[in-house]
């Protein structure tokens, strides 16, 4: 019996298999000539496709067994039953000839309809952005040689409503299974993003519009998932799509930048070859100065100068900055943009990480006390003062050369760097506001008009570092001049201050700081509080002035020729106490995003967290320099630092635009890993120092340089018309320790020459 059933199962199992392979066979016959016909109703339509080829096509039968064919029929169906007009015609035609021809696999159509998202995935955890595949639908390998199947690819925004009228419940447990995923949809905490925004990029005809676009995607979107609880989406398409065929035009302002860029390269490189071969020229002669100033060599070796004035600690502290600041930066763009696990990054705001990162804005309060500290410490060189004209028109220049550099970048050269869903959304949008606002930027201005729309968004920090050091230059020169009167004014303005920033706060109720969160990441200019405090000048002076009085103890002790007036103990006690006032201004203004707080409180915590915060570093800066912090001192002054802080500010200006470039030419959702935001940090950190580097070579020394040549041959045409001319020693030179708030190099000309006129 046994042997038997082995035959049995044996002739069954054979038989089986014979089966399977006619069945294959059968359905898998090719033809020479397919025909796809399409039903009687849509004869009128001439959409019936004939495809030839020379030996082998795919099958003549459709592919209408399964799911899929259930599907393509549903969504057929709702497209005969829309109302469509006479423009529409040549768009719904190739529909209908993409819908049936993806029945029977025909590759063109599974090739275009492969290209985007049938239905969002991950909207629950996240992942707003459903962008297909940019690339494939961009370029198909048939789009030249058969223009009726040309696409392009567009971004619709949408926005999924509830239309049922049932009671929405509180969402108590956030994470219950069995809740309603419409109330799960709808739950918002604040400051997170909401899940029930999406942008959907779809691979359509080239002939369509956007109208009909948005009215495709809305049947599809009814036939997803996400509809089947009849929510309602608000569909959009705001921006031009991309095709193939749009090809980017070089303008005049394209070629005009590698123009003058590329001939400030050729003055420079035959300037290093003539200074290097006549090493013995005339130094008062007006072509040394003019070759030594485009010398690549010089301006080289400014860089790597280490002035020891009592303060090397700046040099660690300007640059470890900007690295927080790069880093802070890397984190939130790349938040703001596609991403697949949004839903657990927003839950990480209230971690203890994410304490540390929300009010990190502070860093750059960091950079305005550096100034405030080394404007005093010049001015205090002087026995008489200058003209302060001649000290603001040399800190204009050293701001605004490279700022302008990187504007002409931007609006010329920016916009053909890359590509991707999300490129003339972000690349493109930033690029028309340069071209639109550049002479607002070049005034020193744009913090104040049209912030909405401001070129290049975190610039508005040169304008305050500019205003404030205007402001602190005239105070001074009147204090010099009139001491009771220069000390009104400094408390008069040292009142307001630290008042105004709460008294804004209070009466526009806004938020005490200025938290790095979803809403605020995805348009910062549209921000409230980004356009009200945050951006002001006359809301972060406070910092400034912290420098400038602290800058001022140490001028006056420093003075006497003794830096060793705080004993190891008191120095390391100082510095715990100034990290410790730091962690804790950080902590508490992270705690405002999820706790309830009265206005009033919130206005004086606006008032005085970023004072407090400069106090810490101020506090950290003396005691390194009137005594002895052991490993800090000496790591914070390491000579190394010295080069890269001096590319501090070249760096500020650049690195935002090799972040927003990996976030906008994203094909893809990336996951939001830490160690992957370091990593990314780094080689954003190394590549913007190498083109602050090219901007300090070719831009930002040669017009210092070029600017105090000026100077001082002005001066001594004036020395010439005196009587009795009076030089200032080499002790009283106005050179300067660089900054990262744009002091990288001498503010001021080596020596000045001046009389009493000046």
């Amino acid at each position: 019996m046994k042997y038997i059933y082995l035959i049995c199962f044996g002739i069954i199992a054979i038989n089986k298999i014979k089966c399977h392979v006619t069945d294959r066979t059968k359905n898998g016959g090719m033809s020479e000539t397919l025909t796809t016909q399409l039903p009687a109703d849509n004869d009128t339509r001439n959409i019936i496709i004939k495809e030839t080829s020379d030996k082998k096509h795919e099958s003549p039968e459709k592919v209408q067994d399964g799911d899929n064919s259930v599907y393509l029929d549903d969504v057929l169906f709702a497209m005969k039953n829309q109302n469509w007009t006479g423009e529409e015609q040549p768009c719904l035609d190739h529909i209908y000839r993409l819908l049936y021809g993806l029945q029977n696999f025909t590759l063109w159509a599974v090739y275009e309809w492969d290209a985007q998202a049938s239905e969002p995935q991950g909207l629950l955890f996240g992942n707003r952005y459903q962008l297909g595949n940019f690339d494939q639908c961009m370029h198909a390998p048939w789009a030249k040689k058969q223009p009726e199947l040309k696409t392009k690819y567009c971004l619709a925004d949408i926005v999924l409503e509830r239309t049922d009228r049932n009671v929405r419940r509180k969402v108590e447990k956030l994470h219950y299974p069995y809740q309603s995923a419409l109330d799960f949809i709808e739950h918002r905490p604040p400051h997170t993003r909401p899940l029930n925004d999406l942008t959907w990029g779809a691979c359509v005809p080239s002939a369509c519009a956007p109208s009909t676009v948005e009215r495709l995607l809305a049947v599809m979107l009814a036939r997803s998932h996400l509809g089947a609880a009849g929510m309602r989406a608000n569909i959009s398409i705001t921006e031009p799509c991309q095709s193939s065929d749009d090809e980017r035009e070089y303008d005049a302002l394209f070629y005009t930048f590698f123009g003058v860029m590329g001939s400030i390269t050729v003055i420079c490189l035959i300037c290093t070859y003539l200074n290097c071969r006549q090493k013995e020229l005339d130094p008062d002669s007006r072509k040394s100065g003019f070759i030594k100033a485009f010398c690549l060599k010089e301006n080289a070796l400014d860089l790597l100068r280490m002035k020891k004035e009592g303060i090397e600690v700046f040099y660690g502290i300007r640059f470890f900055t900007i690295c927080l600041i790069v880093l802070d930066h890397q984190i939130g763009i790349s938040n703001s943009g596609p991403i697949s696990d949004g839903l657990l990054s927003d839950q990480e705001i209230q971690t203890p990480l994410g304490l540390l990162i929300l009010h990190d804005d502070l860093f750059v309060d960091t950079f305005f006390l550096l100034s405030g500290f080394l404007t005093i410490t010049n001015m205090a060189k002087f026995k008489r003062m200058p003209n302060p004209l001649f000290i603001i028109l040399k800190r204009y220049i050293r701001l605004i050369v490279a700022f302008a550099v990187v504007i002409f970048y931007v609006c010329a050269v920016y916009p053909h760097t890359g590509t991707g869903p999300l490129w003339i959304r972000g690349a493109g949008h930033d690029t028309e506001l340069c071209r639109k606002n550049w002479w607002v930027n070049l005034l020193m201005l744009h913090n104040y008009i049209d912030t909405e729309n401001m070129c290049i968004i975190q610039s508005w920090y040169i304008p305050c570092d500019f205003h404030f050091f205007v402001v602190t230059v005239l105070v001074y020169c009147i204090y010099r001049r009139l001491p009771n009167l220069g000390l009104i004014i400094a408390a008069v303005l040292t009142v307001a201050a630290l008042v105004v920033p709460g008294v804004v706060n209070y009466m526009y109720d806004l938020s005490p700081v200025q938290l790095f969160t979803f809403e605020f990441l995805k348009d910062p200019r549209a921000s409230r509080e980004f356009n009200e405090t945050y951006i002001k000048s006359h809301t972060r002076f406070a910092a400034y002035l912290v420098g400038f009085y602290s800058g001022y103890i140490f001028v006056t002790y420093s003075s006497k020729g003794n830096l060793n007036r705080i004993s190891r103990k008191w120095s390391i006690l100082g510095t715990c106490s100034a990290l410790t006032l730091m962690l804790v201004v950080m902590v508490l203004g992270s705690m405002f995003l999820w706790r309830s707080y009265h206005p009033l409180e919130g206005a004086v915590y606006a008032a005085l967290n970023r004072p407090a915060w400069a106090c810490g570093v101020a506090l950290i800066v003396l005691c390194c320099s009137f005594g002895h912090v052991p490993l800090v001192k000496g790591f914070l002054s390491w000579y190394p630092w010295v080069p890269l802080s001096r590319l501090s500010y070249g760096l500020y200006l650049t690195h935002s635009l090799l972040i927003s470039r990996s976030v906008f030419i994203t094909r893809n959702p990336q996951h939001n890993d830490h160690f992957e935001a370091l990593i990314s940090t780094v080689g954003v950190i190394f590549w913007g120092c190498i083109a602050a580097l090219l901007l300090w070579l070719l831009a930002e020394a040669p017009a210092n340089k070029l600017l105090a040549l000026c100077l001082k041959r002005r001066i001594k045409r004036i020395m010439h018309l005196e009587a009795s001319p009076v030089a200032v020693s080499p002790n009283t030179s106005m050179s300067t320790v660089p900054t990262g708030s744009g002091h990288l190099n001498d503010n001021l000309p080596d020596t000045i020459y001046f009389s009493s006129k000046i």
